[in-house]
């Protein structure tokens, strides 16, 4: 059986690692080489272990440009793995192989189709997997080969929960490879009456509204985190970029939404708009003061824009 590969994050990798340990013949890599590597969270070069393994590779930026197609199509794949890149795959690409395309998403599906499954998983603090399926024209709504979960935990941000990707990752794929090698090609469909999607995130959204929760923003923080671009604030006009944060509900301390309120060597205990929330690693500024007031005050903000009108 003929194996392809596409992708361009660390999922992509271990796919690519597990198609070798079950000694399957993988005739071609295409890795995504994007103009900024550092807008794209996880990315992972694969072509390092394809080139170390003698396996055929080839970059790309836009997956649907022609050449990218005929490249692969002249291998001839059976199989083609489309794991861990947001581009949708035109019908050319669903068409090529002999059996079908092979999606990977992190959630239980048909529950959390769509964009950023990891952010919303952490920001949720819900029941995750590592789902295979045969990819067709929609949204990850292809019927599934394979399916192990996991669930998330209150101290879990987004680097944990990758890693626990990776982990059922792996046992999902030592439970269904080798079917695959044997000839198996029964993927069970999904069921639509349960299907939810997740939006969109960008950057931006990453944004910290102190009036929140301290539950909210911590489940923010943790969610937007390493290899995400993190969740930030401002100190005065400084922008701060906040990695780490814990909920604290037994200090008997009450102050302004958003001051600091104490500090402990790196630790910051800030107001939020219910209960404390401690942050750390922060970057943006090398330390805080108690009594230092995070975000913007909108209605001052603008004043003193039109004072300066």
């Amino acid at each position: 059986m003929k194996i392809g590969l596409i992708g361009s994050v660390k999922s992509s990798e271990v796919v690519l690692l597990y198609l070798m340990k079950h000694q399957f013949n993988i005739v071609g890599v295409l890795g995504f080489n994007p103009e900024n590597k550092e807008n794209v969270s996880g990315w992972t070069d694969l072509s390092k272990t394809a080139q170390k393994e003698g396996i055929p590779y080839s970059d790309y930026q836009k997956i649907n440009d022609e050449h990218h197609i005929e490249w692969m199509k002249s291998k001839q794949p059976d199989v083609i793995f489309a794991v861990g890149f947001s581009q949708l795959l035109s019908k050319e690409w669903l068409d090529m192989p002999r059996l079908g395309c092979v999606g990977f998403h992190p959630t239980c599906l048909p529950k959390g189709r769509g964009r950023a499954p990891l952010s919303w998983l952490v920001l949720e603090e819900n029941t995750a997997a590592a789902s295979f399926f045969l990819m067709g024209e929609g949204a990850d709504d292809g019927p599934l080969f394979v399916q192990e979960t996991f669930n998330i935990d209150k101290d879990d941000d987004a680097s944990s929960v990758g890693n626990k990707i990776g982990a059922a990752m792996v046992v999902a794929l030592d439970t269904w490879l080798p079917k695959l090698k044997a000839g198996e090609w029964n993927p069970i469909p999904q069921d639509e009456l349960q299907a939810s999607w997740y939006g969109k995130r960008t950057p931006s959204d990453g944004v910290i509204n102190w009036n929140m929760s301290a539950y909210s923003i911590d489940r923010l923080i943790k969610a937007t985190s390493r290899p995400h671009p993190g969740a930030y604030t401002f100190l005065k006009d400084q922008k701060l970029i906040i990695w780490k944060s814990r909920i604290e509900k037994n200090i008997p301390i009450k102050g302004v939404v958003g001051r600091v309120l104490l500090c402990k060597e790196q630790d910051y205990l800030i107001q939020c708009g219910e209960d404390l929330l401690w942050i750390s690693d922060i970057e943006g500024v090398a330390s805080l003061r108690v009594g230092d007031k995070l975000g913007y005050n909108i209605e001052y903000e603008i004043y003193k824009i039109k004072n300066n009108l």
